[in-house]
């Protein structure tokens, strides 16, 4: 059971110099309108990616979006895959410098943007992805040799591996799996690599994986990191807004052509819509109006609009009122994006596709996003115990912030700041994931949120994520970091990128790119090498970003202190498609499974005001539905989708 991309979506596989493997991924091969090759005529790289790719010779447009940068010296070759404005003479005369695959950590920790590394050097290979996770690396192996992907559905394709019914189970959990179970692959025989580590592969075919990435240690004060910020912030816009022939190679001084960007008006979509106003391009920022009443986006938006450059030329406004903007649920029963995982937002397909389908009428070359603003730039407050062991006056005074502005209950509060490791967090997690969800308002100081399984779920569901759990627990795996607040960081980074990830293959056949310059890893490393105490406090909301953006951004929309939420959307969904939801309950592909029970699904397809919030776990089962029926050839209207 495994599918390929969808014509247009860009992929890669990586191959060593191995003859005997052409034979065995050829049903891959057929599909790849693109190939680069080793010397000796065998295929080094398939895939599909834009025409903008910069080949070894220097000439070609700088690359935007998902292009592909080469470099050849002598027996050496080095890609760059994704978003990195410079040239192949750059990179060339760097590789030309290098002699071993792990030398070249100084070269990729200087460049912008967001990109995969392919490497060739001396018969060793080396495939790396981003610190974040937007960018991740699979591999297998395939008759004695190791091969990757960027796509765990293009290895599975290779060698035609079987779904994993657990890993299905678990993507049903709300809202997700715990570390390190997050993000397995949902077929048998993909293994995926850690987000801070890469491939490293020798000619025997023998691999192993090395760490090249560590978060920084959080010692800077707000005012010596938000400089630091502000400088990653801009040049990860820059990198997709600056003009055709940056970085590298020069056309001169033209235009950066036409570039779109999300405008919610909230701090983080504000900030990317006036870094990229910084660059010679002609900006369509895009608006979509929510339904709640109640909601002060567009107040923002226009603030933002009245305060943007008036030099800007021929920038234009798109805004989609809200009868016009799809509501949640809307055309799910006509999904049929290849997708390499279950992705919950696909319940917001048709809203997601409405505007990037708006966008995609002025040919835009990339649509910048805040995706990944919120994780980034303010994390939350379980640094509160870890505090109270440095500074126990500082955590005192924060906590009473906290509980003030949150209304915690005093003993919930002091019961989280006890001493609590992650083994017994997920000790916890395995003996209540049955349970019913932490009601709203208690204080959220554990290393992460507490899963849970939605009643409609069968026991062989329970049994396969219990096992699960209950295996990580006698594993002793490690948390991602030492301290609660370190290993929440980079868990929620390393879920805000898996999220966009999806968005970004979801958008695929609108033919706009999206991006996300927040989780590229320069902005990462500045924002985390603030104190966490400082990033986040009861006071203020989002310090960090707005002392980055101060003199960007003008300082009425950087007063902004509010969050829309889309409970107001949840329900009009639910009950404007009702009758969808429950024909998805017919010949369900999860029950085939044994992990649904589809009475039990259908009687909860309600929006609810309950404190459990059962509606919000539909997400996680109807996407995974969804993806199961993409995945077979088999969507809800009946129509084939080629899939294998």
């Amino acid at each position: 059971m495994t599918g390929l991309p969808s014509p247009g979506t860009p992929w890669f596989l990586t191959l060593p110099d191995a003859g005997h493997l052409a034979g065995a991924v050829s049903p891959v091969a057929e599909r790849a309108p693109r190939t680069l090759r080793y010397r000796s005529g065998r295929p080094w790289l398939l895939g599909d990616w834009s025409d903008d790719a910069v080949g070894s010779d220097g000439h070609g447009n700088d690359a935007v979006g998902d292009t592909v940068v080469v470099a050849e010296a002598g027996t050496s070759r080095l890609a760059l895959i994704g978003c990195c404005p410079v040239s192949a003479a750059h990179l060339t005369r760097a590789l030309t410098r290098i002699r071993e695959v792990t030398a070249l950590d100084i070269l990729i920790s200087s460049l912008p943007g967001s990109f995969h590394v392919v490497a060739d050097i001396d018969g060793r290979r080396r495939v790396q992805g981003t610190a974040s996770g937007l960018r991740r690396v699979f591999h297998t192996v395939l008759d004695g040799q190791v091969i990757a992907s960027d796509r765990a559905d293009v290895l599975a394709a290779c060698v035609r591996g079987e779904l994993d019914p657990t890993a299905v189970a678990l993507s049903l959990l709300d809202p997700s799996a715990p570390y390190p179970l997050d993000d397995r692959p949902m077929w048998r025989g993909v293994e995926v690599l850690a987000p801070d580590h890469f491939l490293l592969a020798d000619g025997d075919g023998r691999a192993r994986t090395v760490r090249w990435w560590r978060r920084p240690e959080p010692v800077l004060s707000l005012e010596t990191g938000a400089p630091l910020l502000r400088g990653a912030l801009t040049e990860a816009v820059a990198a997709r807004a600056g003009a055709v022939g940056g970085s590298g190679s020069s056309t001169g001084g033209s235009s950066g052509g036409t570039v779109s960007c999300d405008l919610s008006g909230g701090l983080d979509s504000t900030a990317v819509c006036f870094l990229a106003a910084r660059n010679p391009v002609t900006l369509v920022a895009y608006t979509g109006i929510g339904r709640d009443p109640g909601d002060d986006d567009p107040e923002w938006v226009d603030l933002a609009v009245a305060g943007l450059p008036d030099n800007l030329p021929n920038m234009v406004h798109e805004v989609l009122p809200r009868d016009e903007l799809p509501l949640v649920y809307d055309g799910i029963m006509t999904a049929d994006e290849a997708l390499d995982r279950p992705f919950p937002g696909i319940t917001d397909r048709a809203k997601i596709l409405t505007g990037l389908r708006r966008v995609a009428l002025y040919r835009p070359r990339v649509h910048l996003t805040g995706l990944g603003g919120d994780e980034v730039v303010q994390g939350t407050s379980n640094y509160l115990p870890a505090l109270l062991r440095r500074r126990p006056w500082a955590a005192v005074d924060r906590f009473r912030g906290f509980r003030i502005q949150h209304r915690w209950p005093l003993w919930a509060g002091l019961w989280m700041l006890q001493p609590r490791g992650y083994h017994t967090y997920l000790a916890q997690l395995a003996a209540q994931v049955t349970g019913s969800r932490p009601m709203p308002g208690l204080a959220d100081l554990d290393w992460a949120d507490a899963p849970r399984l939605p009643r409609w779920l069968t026991p062989h569901a329970v049994t396969l994520v219990r096992e699960a759990l209950e295996a990580l627990v006698d594993s002793a795996a490690p948390p991602l970091a030492g301290t609660r607040d370190g290993h929440h960081d980079l868990l929620s980074i390393r879920t805000a990128a898996g999220a966009t990830r999806l968005f970004c293959q979801l958008a695929a056949p609108t033919t706009v790119t999206p991006a996300a310059p927040f989780l590229d890893d320069r902005v990462i490393e500045a924002a985390l090498a603030v104190r966490p105490e400082e990033r986040t406090t009861p006071w203020e909301y989002k310090p960090l970003l707005k002392e980055a953006m101060r003199g960007i951004v003008p300082d009425r929309s950087l007063r902004r202190v509010t969050k829309a939420e889309g409970s107001a959307e949840e329900a009009a969904g639910l009950d404007a498609h009702h009758d969808q939801l429950l024909a998805l309950c017919e010949n369900s592909r999860l029950a085939d499974l044994g992990l649904v029970d589809p009475e039990k699904l259908r009687a909860c397809c309600r929006y609810s005001h309950a404190p459990e919030r059962e509606h919000e776990s539909l997400h996680q089962t109807f996407a995974c539905e969804t993806w199961l029926r993409v995945l077979t050839g088999d969507r809800a209207a009946g129509h084939p989708l080629g899939a294998a």
